[in-house]
């Protein structure tokens, strides 16, 4: 063995396990990867309880993104912080959030949809209330909740007085206290905290809804196109493997 060669093996060797190593860290499976998504509680939909995040919208997410090999962690956070927190790309995603032009401009959304979701009007039922459109609310004290995305006519609307409700809860109880005539605000979010507040005999949704629009998990602004496409894709299969009827949302 010349000179030459007795200095350029070490190297050699070296590279060869750098290599190796590299080889290794690509082979890794994506569960060893985590996806650190963010949301609001929104009972009856998605719900932070003692033994950990339940509800649809979080057993939709996170079996795609399971399926898809990532490891998924959920942080409950107010939903204004929610959307910071993804817009700067602090965190991945958000879950269960609807889709606007202004949104669109910030976060990633993939092609398909979480589910399909209605806003209805909820009254007392000893008003003996009918909605039969947004001019049927006008005079009353509607509760609204800030940073929810509702249609541009009733954002748009001057003929009735919207009234923030910093929670689902904190509205139902203010709904039978008298301080608003109605609250608008999801069909199963309100199913859900009614029933845990034991109300609901005194509520009356109305059939007619206010709105409706798909519900998303959005992601960061980093997020490549290619895993937007995975995730939905993964996500149309869950959809057609029949996991995913869940009280009417579609």
């Amino acid at each position: 063995m010349n000179h030459t060669q007795y200095f350029l093996l070490p190297w050699a060797v070296r590279l060869r396990k750098a290599f190796a190593g590299l080889v290794l860290l690509l082979a890794l499976p994506a569960s060893a990867q985590t996806i650190h998504l963010v949301t609001e509680e929104w009972p009856g939909l998605i719900d932070d309880t003692p033994q950990g995040p339940s509800g649809v919208l979080w057993d939709i997410s996170r079996d795609v993104l399971e399926s898809m090999g990532y490891d998924v962690k959920l942080d409950f956070v107010p939903w204004k912080r929610a959307q910071r927190l993804v817009s700067e790309n602090s965190r991945d995603g958000i879950i269960g959030i609807g889709i606007t032009d202004e949104r669109e401009k910030i976060f990633r959304f993939p092609e398909e949809a979480l589910l399909v979701s209605e806003t209805a009007v909820y009254t007392l039922k000893e008003r003996g209330f009918e909605y039969e459109g947004l001019d049927s609310l006008r005079g009353m004290n509607v509760g609204v909740s800030p940073g929810y995305v509702y249609s541009s006519e009733v954002r748009a609307a001057t003929h009735f007085e919207q009234v923030d409700m910093p929670t689902i809860e904190s509205g139902l109880k203010m709904l039978l206290l008298g301080r608003i005539d109605a609250m608008l605000a999801n069909r199963n979010v309100v199913r859900g905290q009614g029933e845990r507040l034991g109300i609901t005999h005194q509520i009356r949704a109305s059939e007619k809804p206010v709105s409706g629009g798909p519900v998303y998990l959005v992601f960061s602004p980093g997020t490549s196109s290619e895993f937007l496409e995975a995730f939905s894709q993964s996500l149309k299969r869950y959809k057609n493997s029949g996991a995913y009827a869940v009280d009417g949302l579609r």
